[in-house]
C-alpha cells in the first residue's frame, strides 16, 4: 500500500492534440558527475560515499568512477580517513565515526578537479514512542501506525525520514513550522492484510539547505525511492569543484546520526 509522503511530487503534463504526435528526446542531458555524500553515523549501509556520472533519462546504468581520491577530515581533530573503492562507484572506511559535536570535510579529488563540501553532524530526537490505530484511515478500514518524537522549542528544524516494509522503501521530508515544540506523530498507513509484518522507522535531522535541496529533488522525481543516488536534472548541492567552479557536480555532503525503531502490525 502506498504510505504517507510530506510532500507533493510535480505532475508533468503533455498537452497534445490528437492529430499530432509529439516525440521527448529525453536522451539529451548533459552528463555530469554524481557524489552521493548522505551519510547516516553507526549505520555501514549509509555511510558509503558514491562517485558516478549522470545518464539519460531511460538508462538505468550508470558510468561508476573508480579512480578518485576520496576523504573526509575531521576539523576538530584535523585526523584524514581516507574511503577506499570498493565496487560499484562506491568508497568505503569503516573505521569513520563521525562526532556530534565535529564538523567535516569531504574532499575528492578526480580527473584533475577538487571537490570540497562540509558538514556537521546532526542528531536526530529520539522516537519516544509507536501507537497502533486499528480504525484509521479516512474509511476506518485502514491501520495507523504514528511514531512519535518531541520537537525542540528553540530552534527551526528540518527531517528526513525513512519508512520501509517488505515492498517499498521510502524517504520524506518535513519541517516544524506548524509543529515548532510539539510532540509530533509521523503517520504509516497499512492495510490489514499486513498484520505480523514488521515495519522500520528512522527519523534524521537535516540541516534547512539539505532540506531544500531535497525537496527539489523529490519535486523532480518521477517517483519516490531512494532520492541519493540518482539525481533529476540539475540540482546544485552543497558540493563545490574548487579547481573549476562554474562545473560543479550534482549530488550533497550531509551527516546526520538517526533515531530508529521497528514495529509489528498486531
Amino acid at each position: 500500500m502506498k504510505k504517507s509522503i510530506y510532500l507533493v511530487l510535480s505532475s508533468f503534463l503533455l498537452l497534445v492534440s490528437c492529430e499530432e504526435v509529439v516525440e521527448l528526446d529525453l536522451n539529451q542531458h548533459e552528463k555530469k558527475l554524481v557524489i552521493d555524500a548522505n551519510l547516516f553515523v553507526d549505520e555501514m549501509q549509509y555511510s558509503k560515499i558514491r562517485v558516478f556520472y549522470s545518464a539519460p533519462f531511460y538508462v538505468d546504468t550508470y558510468q561508476y568512477v573508480s579512480t578518485a581520491t576520496v576523504t573526509i577530515t575531521d576539523l576538530a581533530s584535523n585526523e584524514t580517513y581516507p574511503f577506499v573503492y570498493s565496487d560499484n562507484g562506491f568508497y568505503e572506511n569503516t573505521n569513520f565515526t563521525a562526532q556530534l559535536s565535529h564538523e567535516y570535510e569531504l574532499n575528492i579529488s578526480y580527473d584533475g578537479a577538487v571537490y570540497k563540501a562540509y558538514s556537521q553532524v546532526w542528531e536526530a530526537p529520539e522516537i519516544l514512542n509507536v501507537e497502533q490505530i486499528n480504525d484509521g484511515g479516512f474509511s476506518g478500514d485502514s491501520y495507523e501506525i504514528r511514531f512519535y518524537y518531541q520537537d525542540p522549542a528553540d530552534t527551526d528544524d528540518y527531517y528526513l525520514m525513512q519508512t520501509t516494509d517488505s515492498e517499498e522503501n521510502e524517504f520524506s521530508i518535513t519541517n516544524d513550522q506548524f509543529t515548532n515544540g510539539n510532540l509530533v506523530n509521523d503517520i504509516y498507513f497499512a492495510d490489514k492484510e499486513q498484520v505480523g509484518e514488521t515495519i522500520f522507522y528512522a527519523l534524521a535531522k537535516i540541516d534547512k539547505n539539505y532540506y531544500n535541496y531535497l525537496n527539489k529533488m523529490f519535486s523532480n522525481a518521477a517517483e519516490a525511492g531512494n532520492p541519493f543516488a540518482t539525481p533529476t536534472g540539475t540540482v546544485k548541492g552543497n558540493i563545490e569543484n574548487s579547481t573549476m567552479p562554474n562545473n560543479f557536480p550534482l549530488g550533497y555532503f550531509h551527516i546526520s546520526k538517526r533515531s530508529q525503531t521497528t514495529y509489528t502490525i498486531q
